[in-house]
């Protein structure tokens, strides 16, 4: 196990009207040392975004075979997974048959990660991933939220719609959690290369 490049510990006001959730939370995490800022902010967001009262951070980056976020109940059975990024075929289909079927969310964060998503699914025949929830977190968010890096952050966070209004340490930003309709972007993604052979 690698050993963490840093740790953060941020002070979170979350506001989320959609879902009805108003919470005050503080949460620790390591940074993976090969983890970039924008991944570290991503996971962040996520965290924020799909928040529910037990929920944490797995070692992720630590233990490539567990989820970015996941909630257990009592008895461990996984009631929420959650990933930032690409997962791959096996991991995520391993997830599927563990988790809820209202249970499972990927957060992308790089506009590759959806064309990176689509090749995966390549050769299905049917919509395997009807039951994961999809998102794309803005990058341009991500890349205003670097420079402001520091060890304790406070955040104010706000979700209205898709729109995310993030107070960052006095900092007024405004981004975009946006879902995905990714068995749509797959099949477009098979029209721009019909040798696919899907």
């Amino acid at each position: 196990m690698s050993f963490a490049a840093a740790f953060y510990n941020f002070s979170v006001e979350l506001s989320h009207a959609d879902r009805g959730t108003y919470a005050h939370f503080r949460v620790k995490t390591p940074r993976h040392p090969h983890e970039s800022m924008e991944h570290l902010f991503a996971r962040m967001l996520a965290f924020c975004h799909c928040y529910q009262e037990g929920q944490s951070f797995s070692s992720g980056l630590f233990e490539p075979k567990e989820p970015t976020i996941w909630h257990r109940d009592i008895t461990g059975d996984l009631l929420l997974w959650v990933q930032v990024g690409c997962p791959d075929r096996k991991k995520l289909e391993a997830a599927l048959r563990a988790v809820p079927a209202n249970g499972l969310r990927i957060y992308f964060f790089e506009q590759g990660q959806v064309a990176e998503f689509c090749h995966m699914l390549r050769g299905s025949k049917s919509n395997w991933v009807a039951d994961i929830q999809f998102f794309m977190i803005s990058p341009a968010l991500l890349e205003q939220l670097v420079p402001l890096e520091r060890s304790s952050p406070r955040w104010t966070v706000t979700f209205v719609d898709n729109a995310v209004y993030l107070d960052a340490d006095g900092a007024e930003l405004v981004g975009e959690i946006a879902p995905i309709a990714i068995w749509e972007a797959f099949q477009e993604s098979l029209q721009e290369s019909p040798s696919s052979g899907a």
